[in-house]
């Protein structure tokens, strides 16, 4: 039970207040430290993101071939003959001429599916309209509409499928089930003609077999193991002689007589695309994409630049010792503006002079300008290429880039420029300079990681930090159970205090009570 100065006429709930205000001093300390602590964790983590993130982009960018040896094509006449190069195209111009383009083979129906003057529904149940249409529809004696149909794959190879279905199914369903299947054929049923078209989906010649009619068919009707095509020849009026004949492609080629079985050729590295048909020639030219290389390295450039300014600026930063993080307390006493400028300087230097991260830069510099091993290399050095360091030493290793030698470099040997980024030998000084970055980026990622984390949802237990957290946020709740101590005693020592003075006051009135019964009955007398 605690006694609020009744007795002594004190305020103890203020003295108390006042004293433990005074025991509480080294917490604020407690909680400014941890909260560094945080914040410093934020910092790395944001650092190792910039660094994930340039390693990632670097593989795609100057490593990839396809950015690094990029071929440009033209055509004396898009129109006819269009296409692009793959990285390893040689460079070099093409002829072609009489051009003969691929077609698909199709068939449609000899004549309308449908009874004249019948009601036909493609969408309602094909059984149940069976009176409407011309053939006879015959059923297994399960009650069901089968048949099969056979196509060709690329190697010749035949490709069976049975179709299977009962009284529901519609002629929309049947054609849906064929367009979906791994025949290749495109099929569907015009409502004006009342017939059916199939075709297919891939121009050329597949079937390499004459039937005894001297064709070769591309559509077939009915399967080697069985199933009858009798019901696509009755119902839908398909013939296998109506088809009209897939064509392969067709052409001269640097006066080579080629063909293809589609319109879309690659020859030598060079993808070809036959827009339409002709006779005269048409050339058709690979070269360098200096701009697009040129764009890449560039890109690659700028992005170094912004990682290393990034980081420098976290390593440089004016640390502030006098402005420790605020506590909840010292916010609530402060304005938003004051809060604002007290937490940019908090919030500064975290990183300064950091080993990881300045053993990081230092290292990255000298993967960019340690020379690159190579048999018979063009260039070794980035240096050669019109990329060096600014003459500034605050910029901190920032490159810049001589633009007309680049581009000079990349016209004389593009091939040369990738591998002074992206070779990859076993020894470091054979390994391309972004390959270097990446490894050295890949160990700073891990050794920032243990120490401070690499996601918000790691355990702190699994890092350094995280772990020097833990331990504070322990040290701050072993403090508070102190001050919860001394607070209750101090709180029994003024309780003990009032009591004692409540019983003194008591006593004396009892006594200043007593004298002054024995002094009115002195003066009766």
């Amino acid at each position: 039970m605690r006694l609020s100065g009744f007795a002594s006429g004190m305020d103890i709930n203020q003295m108390v207040g006042d004293l433990m205000q005074a025991e509480r001093q080294p917490l604020q300390k407690m909680q400014q430290d941890q909260q560094e602590l945080v914040l410093k964790m934020a910092d790395y983590r944001e650092v190792n993101r910039e660094f994930m993130q340039f390693r990632n982009n670097t593989f795609d960018s100057v490593i990839m071939a396809s950015n690094m040896d990029a071929k440009e094509v033209t055509s004396s006449n898009g129109n006819l003959v269009s296409g692009y190069a793959s990285a390893g195209a040689a460079n070099s111009s093409y002829t072609i001429s009489d051009v003969e383009r691929a077609q698909s083979a199709y068939n449609f129906s000899d004549g309308s599916i449908v009874n004249e003057g019948a009601a036909f529904d493609p969408g309602e149940g094909l059984i149940g309209q069976a009176e409407a249409l011309q053939g006879n529809v015959e059923l297994n004696a399960d009650g069901k509409i089968e048949f099969g149909m056979t196509t060709f794959d690329e190697q010749g190879e035949a490709v069976e499928v049975s179709f299977t279905f009962d009284e529901n199914d519609s002629l929309n369903d049947m054609l849906s089930e064929i367009n979906r299947s791994e025949l290749g054929v495109q099929a569907f049923y015009d409502d004006q003609s009342q017939r059916i078209s199939m075709s297919r989906t891939e121009t050329g010649i597949y079937n390499t077999e004459q039937n005894g009619d001297g064709y070769h068919p591309e559509i077939v009707f009915g399967t080697e193991e069985g199933a009858s095509g009798e019901f696509l020849t009755e119902v839908f009026n398909l013939d296998e002689a109506n088809e009209s004949a897939g064509r392969n492609a067709s052409f001269t080629f640097n006066g080579m007589e080629m063909e293809r079985q589609s319109n879309q050729l690659t020859i030598n590295g060079l993808n070809i695309s036959l827009n339409d048909e002709f006779t005269d020639p048409v050339t058709i030219s690979v070269a360098n994409n200096t701009d697009d290389i040129f764009d890449t390295v560039m890109g690659f450039v700028e992005e170094y630049n912004e990682l290393i300014e990034m980081v420098g600026g976290k390593v440089s930063e004016e640390y502030y010792r006098d402005y420790a993080p605020l506590t909840d307390e010292q916010r609530r006493e402060m304005s938003e503006s004051e809060i604002e400028l007290w937490e940019e300087r908090a919030h500064s230097g975290l990183l300064r002079n950091d080993r990881m991260l300045t053993g990081a830069l230092n290292q990255m510099r000298q993967d960019f300008y340690t020379p690159v091993d190579g048999a018979a290399a063009s260039f070794t050095q980035v240096a050669e290429i019109g990329i060096t360091t600014t003459s500034n030493y605050q910029d901190g290793g920032r490159l810049e880039v001589d633009e007309a030698q680049l581009r000079a470099a990349i016209e004389e040997d593009p091939q040369a420029v990738h591998q002074l980024f992206a070779a990859d030998g076993e020894q470091p000084g054979e390994r391309g300079i972004a390959r270097r970055i990446r490894d050295t980026l890949a160990g700073s990622i891990e050794q920032i990681g243990r120490r401070a984390g690499r996601s918000e949802t790691a355990s702190n237990q699994q890092f350094t930090l995280g772990r020097e957290i833990d331990q504070a946020e322990d040290r701050i709740s072993n403090f508070e159970r102190r001050m919860q101590q001394v607070e209750e005693r101090y709180w029994k020592q003024f309780t003990a205090m009032e009591q004692a003075m409540a019983r003194a006051n008591a006593q004396a009135e009892q006594l200043m009570s007593h004298m002054g019964g024995l002094m009115g009955g002195g003066q009766q007398m």
